[in-house]
C-alpha cells in the first residue's frame, strides 16, 4: 500500500561501521531509555559468539492499542498526537490523504506512523553519508528503527541540555554542529525541530537526533523558515554558554548550501 509513497525516501544503505555485528546475531531487550510524544527509544543487546554491543530500537507506539496493549508491548504511555502538517508538506501526498492528516483522522494517524520510521532512516542514512554527526541507522523493524545507541553500559549520553559543559567544551560543541549542519545543508536536509534537547554529548561528541520531522529542502516549501528557527532554538543555549554565533550569518551560508552546487564539493571543505 505505501510501496510507492515510500520509495521516494530510499537512498541506499550506508557504508556499515566496523563496531556493528552483522552475522550470527540475536538481538535482546535490555530495557528502556526515553520516552517521547509518539514513540519510546527502547535499549537492545546484540549478541554473537565473537561479542556484543548495544543498539537503540526507537519504536513507535501502537495508534489504536487495545485494552492493555501498550503495557504488553513495554511502552509506559499513550501517544501525544502533534501538529505536524508543516513537515509532512513535502510527503507528495493525494488530496484525500493531505486530508486525512489536517483533520487528524485514524487514517491520518496510520498513515503517518507508516511514514515516520522511514523518513527518519533514510534522513538519518543521507545525513551519516554525508558526514553529519548522528546516530548509525541500522535496520527498520516492525514498529520502528535499530540505531546507533551513544553511550556505555553505565548510562546513556546525556542531552546537550544538561550535560554541564563548560565554556570550553560548548565552543567545542558549536563547531561540531556547524560542521554537520553544513553537511546536512549540502544534503538539503533540515531537521526541523532543533535543540539543546535533540543532541547528544558524549565523550567529546556532539550527536544530533530524532529526524521524523525532517524535510527536504526541494520538496518542502517550509525548509528555510524552519532551518532559521532550528537556528534560533539552539542559538539561545549556547548563547547563555558564552558560545555565541550570528543566526543570520549562518542562516545565509546554510541555505546557500541547501540550494546550491553538489553536496560532494562542499563536504570536501569542512
Amino acid at each position: 500500500m505505501w510501496s510507492e509513497r515510500l520509495a521516494r525516501f530510499a537512498t541506499g544503505e550506508p557504508p556499515v561501521p566496523s563496531w556493528l555485528i552483522t552475522h550470527s546475531y540475536e538481538d535482546r531487550d535490555a530495557g528502556v531509555l526515553k520516552s517521547g510524544k509518539e514513540a519510546e527509544v527502547f535499549l537492545v543487546e546484540r549478541v554473537s559468539p565473537t561479542g556484543s554491543h548495544l543498539l537503540a530500537h526507537k519504536r513507535y507506539r501502537p495508534r489504536y492499542p487495545k485494552k492493555g496493549e501498550l503495557e504488553e508491548l513495554g511502552f509506559s504511555k499513550g501517544t501525544i498526537y502533534r501538529a505536524d502538517a508543516v513537515y509532512q508538506a513535502g510527503w507528495g501526498l493525494k488530496p484525500r490523504e493531505r486530508r486525512a492528516l489536517d483533520q487528524g483522522s485514524r487514517f491520518g494517524h496510520q498513515l503517518a506512523a507508516h511514514m515516520w520510521p522511514y523518513i527518519e532512516k533514510s534522513t538519518l542514512e543521507r545525513a551519516w553519508r554525508a558526514g553529519a554527526s548522528v546516530p548509525y541507522p541500522v535496520e527498520l523493524t516492525e514498529d520502528g528503527l535499530l540505531m546507533e545507541y551513544i553511550g556505555d553500559r553505565s548510562g546513556a549520553a546525556p542531552r546537550l541540555a544538561g550535560a554541564g559543559l563548560s565554556r570550553a567544551e560548548a565552543n567545542d560543541a558549536l563547531e561540531q554542529l556547524l560542521r554537520s549542519l553544513r553537511a546536512m545543508s549540502a544534503e538539503r536536509i533540515v531537521h526541523a525541530d532543533l535543540s539543546a534537547y535533540n543532541m547528544l554529548w558524549w565523550q567529546g561528541r556532539l550527536v544530533i537526533i530524532d529526524f521524523p520531522q525532517a524535510v527536504d529542502s526541494l520538496s518542502n516549501p517550509h525548509a528555510p523558515d524552519l532551518l532559521h528557527r532550528d537556528l534560533i532554538n539552539v542559538h539561545g543555549w549556547f548563547s547563555r554558554q558564552r558560545a555565541d554565533f550570528d543566526v543570520e550569518q549562518v542562516y545565509v551560508e546554510l541555505l546557500g548550501l541547501l540550494f546550491g552546487g553538489p553536496a560532494g564539493d562542499v563536504i570536501g571543505k569542512l
